[in-house]
């Protein structure tokens, strides 16, 4: 189905109250949130599921997403994105301005900000956490990259601080807007990189972490008189007393999840989507099975070639492996179908049916024409190719899921066909993000999350290659890129960047740093059938649970009596367009 956006006019009433029959409703009206849900309440534990134990809760050292979904919900940012509009609101910050050069943006900090402890969020607060990520004795290189771009901020007054680009650049307000401020009188004179792994001081968030047990689960818990239910925006939001995440391998978990263990399951494989869900769970509708089309953006995954490596260095060796990657087969007989083929970095930037990249499609026959261009033109004596010097044509993939080995596996296979030497080696994910930030590997599986609003310099800029635990796994480099993502900054019309990032992607696609797997342009979710949500699923241009829905006590009691009885709950559907249900 073809995306469609839609101007609409915005509605200003932001809280309105209406009484029925006793019942408290409250409607969130602004842009296209269309939410009509009871008046906020603590409705119990949500249970959640993760098959890895962050190495580190600190998001500033630790950039990954089970450690930024924590710290967002502990430390809360200066403003927050709205997910229907994509218009800023207040949070820290009650007001900001802009100044006319786009360089300076000034924001004051609303009073009423309180850490947990009661302590007033101060503009010394916001000047710390720059100070933090800047220090270069914090492992905090990728967050200094970003906001390397600002000078220190000035502080106006208690409650007043000043950014002050470097540069111009469309990603400013965002960068601002979306600073995650730390209590200074919590964090000072500490270890930064040591002291906040397993244990995050209270914040300004709707949670705390409260309860970890390393290797096993960690629990937030939502306070009780949040300073920011008070904003019109935030009412309604964050309704769980407590987020446990348990961490269980992905198989065992879904047998858990089955049982009612968890109340989300979103690691789902293909298989399980299409051969798993066949039980009384999903027939009798106690489990709801939905695929949404929204917005969200969509990210990237791929086997990253680490061209700090002599063997990926030739261009001819790179393309060769991606001609012996049989994606169609793999598509078909592991992956049930579920997905195309990716052809793009940045794959929501076309619309659906606007050719991206001319796929690369599965030749062993040219693949061994270029290996032999490349001069691995004999073999050894146990059939592998090796080059003039005799050196041999092998390479080793870094891994961490199980379920990645069916179709890698298929990958080592074509290429030994092809006297090509892989081997598989799989690690836990804290291992994998030490050898990835010291680049300490050969070819790594590796998955991407896309921004709304992107911007090509962390993973792609050459100046980038030698920071440890930075993005640019590949080592890429390309002068033409350099000088179109240097150009970025000051375009601050959306469409002019998405043509030029574009075309940015068609030449990183044809040097090919990574062999693209596949995607899909949607969601996928399994839930426990207790909760009331938007009758979208997910916000406009979003794809959690946390923030807009609620477990509700009626249907925990249908289907509690459901599960018992063995019988049936009403159906939900299974395919949600998010233009279709806000349209209604």
């Amino acid at each position: 189905m073809k995306k469609i956006r839609r101007s609409r006019a915005k509605i200003l009433l932001t809280g309105l109250f209406v009484i029925i029959s006793g019942i408290i409703l409250y409607f969130v009206a602004s842009g296209d949130n269309a939410l009509v849900k009871p008046r906020p309440v603590n409705t119990g534990q949500l249970t959640l599921h993760t098959s890895e134990f962050p190495k580190s809760f600190n998001y500033y050292v630790n950039n990954s997403a089970d450690a930024s979904q924590v710290f967002n919900l502990v430390y809360s940012t200066l403003l927050e994105l709205d997910d229907y509009t994509l218009e800023y609101q207040p949070l820290i910050a009650e007001s900001w301005s802009i100044s006319p050069d786009r360089k300076g943006i000034t924001v004051k900090i609303n009073p009423a900000a309180r850490w947990a402890d009661g302590t007033a969020i101060t503009a010394e607060d916001v000047k710390f956490t720059y100070d933090t990520i800047m220090n270069p004795e914090n492992l905090t290189s990728v967050m200094r990259m970003y906001y390397g771009r600002l000078y220190p901020p000035e502080i106006i007054d208690e409650h007043t601080v000043k950014f002050t680009a470097k540069t111009a650049h469309y990603k400013n307000l965002e960068m601002v807007a979306g600073f995650n401020i730390l209590p200074k009188h919590l964090f000072e004179g500490k270890n930064f990189n040591r002291e906040f792994n397993m244990s995050l001081p209270g914040g300004s968030g709707p949670y705390e972490l409260t309860e970890v047990k390393e290797g096993r689960y960690y629990v937030l818990t939502r306070k009780k008189n949040y300073w920011a239910d008070q904003l019109p925006h935030m009412k309604g939001t964050y309704n769980f007393d407590r987020i446990k995440f348990r961490v269980m391998n992905p198989v065992v978990a879904f047998e858990s999840f089955k049982k009612g263990e968890f109340d989300l399951y979103t690691e789902i494989t293909a298989k399980r989507w299409v051969e798993d869900t066949g039980s009384e769970h999903f027939t009798k509708n106690w489990i709801v099975k939905q695929k949404i089309h929204n917005y969200a953006p969509r990210g990237f995954q791929g086997l990253a070639l680490n061209m700090r490596r002599p063997l990926f260095q030739d261009l001819r060796v790179r393309r060769a492996l991606a001609h012996l990657l049989n994606r169609k087969l793999i598509l078909e007989k592991i992956l049930f179908g579920q997905y195309q083929p990716l052809t793009s970095y940045w794959p929501s930037l076309y619309e659906k049916g606007e050719p991206s990249n001319p796929l690369i499609e599965y030749n062993p026959e040219l693949a061994k024409e270029l290996l032999r261009e490349a001069g691995y033109d004999r073999l050894n004596q146990e059939g592998y190719l090796i080059n003039g010097e005799g050196k041999p044509l092998e390479f080793t993939i870094a891994y961490v899921s199980e379920e990645s080995e069916k179709f890698l596996t298929v990958f080592v296979e074509d290429c030994k066909k092809a006297g090509v030497k892989v081997n598989l080696e799989r690690f836990s994910w804290a291992t994998l993000i030490k050898k990835m930030d010291q680049y300490e590997f050969d070819a790594v599986t590796i998955a991407w999350s896309a921004a709304l609003f992107p911007d090509p310099e962390q993973l792609w800029h050459s100046k980038h290659i030698n920071e440890a635990g930075g993005s640019n796994l590949s080592a890429y480099q390309n002068p033409e890129v350099d000088r179109m993502i240097d150009s970025l900054p000051g375009i601050y019309d959306p469409q002019k960047r998405t043509e030029i990032i574009k075309t940015i992607d068609k030449l990183i696609y044809q040097d090919v740093p990574y062999l693209l797997f596949w995607e899909a342009d949607y969601s996928r979710i399994l839930y426990k059938n207790i909760f009331s949500r938007p009758k979208t699923v997910f916000s406009k241009y979003g794809s959690g649970i946390i923030k807009y829905w609620w477990i509700d006590p009626e249907k925990v009691e249908r289907y509690e009596e459901a599960v018992k009885n063995r019988q049936a709950l009403p159906g939900e559907p299974v395919e949600i367009y998010y233009d279709q249900l806000a349209a209604e």
